[in-house]
Formats: structure tokens, sequence, C-alpha cells
């Protein structure tokens, strides 16, 4: 793609674990996630960092999680403008992705007055 910069995955180490991103089943019904805000209740959650490597001296600049990750997903952005936006339950946030063979027949929504 082009990119000028060098990508890293965490797999295969302990990293997601010591960023507070990947959770024992001990720690996922207790508020671990988001600096301690949130239960993650599943071993995953979302979460970006950003470092800087100056020789041989690496610095942790910047960490986001949940909904901060918002802005790094375009996709998010044309979603929150449209007509009925995320259209989330509140209770379960991200209620709203669906797989592609997981939308339901869109004829109905015609006339809808969120829609129309």
């Amino acid at each position: 793609m082009g990119w000028s910069f060098k990508w890293f995955s965490s797999g295969d180490s302990t990293f997601n674990y010591d960023f507070g991103v990947s959770f024992t089943a001990e720690q996922q019904d207790k508020p671990v996630f988001n600096y301690g805000t949130v239960v993650p209740g599943m071993p995953d959650r979302e979460g970006a960092s950003a470092f800087f490597r100056d020789n041989s001296a690496i610095y942790h600049t910047y960490s986001t999680y949940g909904r901060g990750i918002d802005l790094l997903n375009g996709a998010y952005n044309f979603i929150d403008v449209s007509p009925l936006g995320r259209n989330e339950d509140p209770g379960h946030t991200q209620s709203w992705v669906r797989r592609h063979d997981e939308y339901e027949d869109t004829e109905g929504l015609r006339g809808h007055p969120e829609v129309s």
C-alpha cells in the first residue's frame, strides 16, 4: 500500500495483555479495560498504540481504547452522518455491526420516517 512506516504485529507476544486489550479468564469480569473503567466481558477488546524509536530508545507516545479508536476507522465517520447513524443499543455497543450475510431485507424500511 506504499506505507512509509513499518507496521508490527502483537501476535505471539504478551503485548496485548501488557497494554490492557487482552484478558485472562479471571480478568474478563473485572473493570480492567480502558484504564480500569470497563469490564471487558471477553478475551480481547479494541485498542491502538503508537510508539517512536530514537536509535535504541523506544517511547510509548499514544494509546486509546474503546470509543477512542472510532477516529481511526474512517467508515464510522460516514455511518455517523447517515440518517440512522449507528442505531445502536446503548447497552450493547456495536450491536449495529452486520456481516454481509446478516443484513435483513431493506424493503421494509422504505417509507420509514427516519429513512425517507
